[in-house]
């Protein structure tokens, strides 16, 4: 608490320094020995309020400078100096001032730069606001204060420092924390998403070998199938010119037979196709592709007829 208030104090003073120099308040400091031995460096000036046209000449007066006089003759932003003549110009006061020391000022100073009267002094008390004369002063008195504060609060705001270093270092690790959470549980998923992936292409792999495998076998066995035919269209057409010649005999009695099982095999072969016929469209494939042989309705090579029709004309 007490440090508080002493900063407060400083503040005020800054604040209340800043504003005599630069403000309307009622008392400035002296700072230069112009008017001695009247007044003195380091006298606080009591400005007394007075209506503009009531200075007269022998007062001791208050005044601003403006920023381009100010900048023109190098003066101070606050001047008392005493009125050493009122000069009126078409309707318009002007003060002519002067310093007691010195001589007359290089400009006239206009009625509404004035602040007052000086109704007072005291002896010493302007030295601190002396400090704000000067931009240069007004920023390490600043400067000083703020250093002061850093020195009374030290342990507290190392404290509160370090307790929000830890807050946004915790923040941090625990952000950092989920963010790795939710990147290895994004890879796990990957991971598994990849895994099925590959189970998927070797299932379809295994499928279509076993698929390729069947296509295989069923166009072997239209080989086998057309091989058979084309074996047994030989033996039929041998053995219907043996029946010509020898038709009475015992022989073409059995040969009869032989051509009558001939005729059945062949019956159950050309079932064979057909039934291999209907399953081939399931694969995708066209049947003739696989299996070259001729329509069941035209007859084999080397058979002027088929067999059934090949008995019938050598029926004994």
């Amino acid at each position: 608490m007490k440090r508080a208030c002493v900063l407060i104090l400083l503040v005020v003073f800054c604040i209340v320094g800043f504003l005599s120099i630069w403000g309307g308040l009622p008392f400035t400091a002296v700072s230069g020995s112009a008017m001695a031995p009247e007044l003195r460096t380091g006298d606080l000036l009591l400005i007394a309020s007075v209506a503009p046209d009531a200075v007269k000449e022998g007062d001791i007066v208050v005044y601003n400078v403006p920023d381009y006089l100010r900048e023109r003759h190098n003066y101070p932003p606050v001047i008392t100096h005493r009125v050493a003549e009122v000069i009126a110009e078409d309707s318009v006061l002007w003060l002519r001032t002067l310093a007691d020391n010195i001589g007359d000022d290089p400009f006239l100073v206009r009625l509404l730069d004035i602040r007052g009267t000086v109704s007072g002094t005291v002896p010493y008390l302007g030295y601190p606001l002396l400090l704000f004369r000067g931009g240069t002063g007004t920023v390490l008195f600043i400067i000083a204060i703020i250093l002061l504060a850093l020195i009374m609060y030290a342990r507290e705001i190392a404290v509160r420092i370090g307790r929000l270093l830890r807050t946004t270092v915790v923040s941090v690790v625990e952000e950092n924390q989920q963010v790795r959470l939710d990147l290895s549980y994004r890879f796990d998923a990957t991971e598994r998403a990849l895994d099925g992936f590959a189970d998927a292409v070797r299932m379809y792999a295994q499928h279509l070998a076993s698929h390729t495998s069947a296509i295989q076998g069923l166009r072997d066995a239209s080989q086998a199938l057309k091989g058979s035919a084309t074996e047994q269209n030989r033996i039929l057409g041998h053995l219907s010119a043996s029946i010509i010649r020898e038709r009475k005999t015992r022989e073409a009695y059995m040969v009869e037979r032989v051509v009558r099982e001939f005729a059945r095999k062949t019956a159950e072969a050309l079932e064979a196709r057909d039934e291999l016929e209907k399953r081939l469209p399931e694969s995708g494939l066209d049947y003739r592709e696989i299996i070259p042989i001729r329509d069941k309705r035209q007859s084999p090579p080397g058979c002027a007829a088929s067999p059934k029709a090949l008995l019938a004309r050598h029926r004994f």
